[in-house]
């Protein structure tokens, strides 16, 4: 990529990556997502740590630091040998935002953040580093965005990582945002999923990097996963050959990877 994103990527940025619809407002934001391997033996104190973390996150969207924050383990793939097992959303309200978080590291911040933790508590998200290696770390942004009416928080994603060709931004968004929405949009309105959203990932970039872009959807139940969704193909394009939606699909990213995440802990 020669830029960060297109003109017609540029003009999709007004709305924000956060799960829960109702939070969203005329402000531009990020998200900073953190992909976290669990040392050996450490997966029951990493949960503990993260238990407490979530309540110095707490403290942050009081502090106006950042607008919320989730915790997500890796369900598939899963194993010894995957780079990841769990991952964090940290939601800002701006790109200033992201620069300020990183300032307030520092003693008299920590001091106020964690002033109503017990000193167990506290060596727990002291020692966060003991538990689990911070393997890697992007921001992002979402596109667009799709969800049920209501404020309950889905508890299962499935993402899909994209390799996007060089110079096929437009032709990528133009695909998702106007010829797969509406049938996202059907399928919510069936019952058969809880949300979707398209997510650019502003950085790292470079060509080298495996993937620039994904695809969320949200589910409320495991067993929504498994719901069939041809019928709501049918109703938005009666009349196309499966196949001819595949090539159109196709003709526009490659598929990287697939994961399924369940969410544990959030606050907002």
């Amino acid at each position: 990529m020669k830029t960060f994103i297109s003109t017609l990527t540029l003009a999709a940025f007004s709305l924000f990556f956060n799960q829960n619809i109702n939070a969203q407002n005329d402000e531009t934001a990020y998200v900073i997502v953190e992909y976290m391997k669990v040392k050996p033996g450490m997966e029951s104190d990493y949960r503990k740590c993260e238990k407490v973390w979530k309540l110095i996150h707490q403290e942050r969207i009081k502090a106006g630091l950042i607008t919320g924050w989730d915790f997500e383990q890796i369900l598939y793939p899963r194993g010894s040998n995957t780079e990841y097992d769990y991952l964090t959303i940290t939601h800002l309200k701006s790109w200033k935002a992201i620069d300020e978080l990183d300032k307030s590291w520092n003693s008299k911040t920590w001091a106020n953040l964690t002033k109503n933790l017990s000193e167990k508590q506290l060596v727990l998200a002291n020692n966060a580093n003991q538990y689990r290696d911070i393997v890697k770390k992007e921001i992002w942004r979402a596109a667009d965005i799709v969800f049920a009416p209501g404020d309950t928080r889905p508890q299962y994603a499935v993402e899909n990582f994209m390799k996007i060709p060089a110079g096929g931004w437009d032709d990528w968004v133009e695909m998702e945002t106007q010829f797969v929405k509406p049938v996202h949009q059907k399928n919510i309105k069936m019952g058969n999923r809880a949300g979707w959203l398209i997510g650019f990932m502003i950085l790292p970039r470079g060509d080298d990097y495996p993937y620039q872009g994904s695809t969320i959807d949200f589910y409320n139940t495991w067993e929504d996963m498994e719901k069939d969704e041809s019928k709501a193909w049918k109703a938005i394009y009666p009349s196309m050959d499966p196949s001819r939606v595949k090539s159109r699909i196709e003709a526009t990213r490659t598929l990287v990877k697939t994961e399924v995440r369940k969410l544990l802990y959030f606050v907002d």
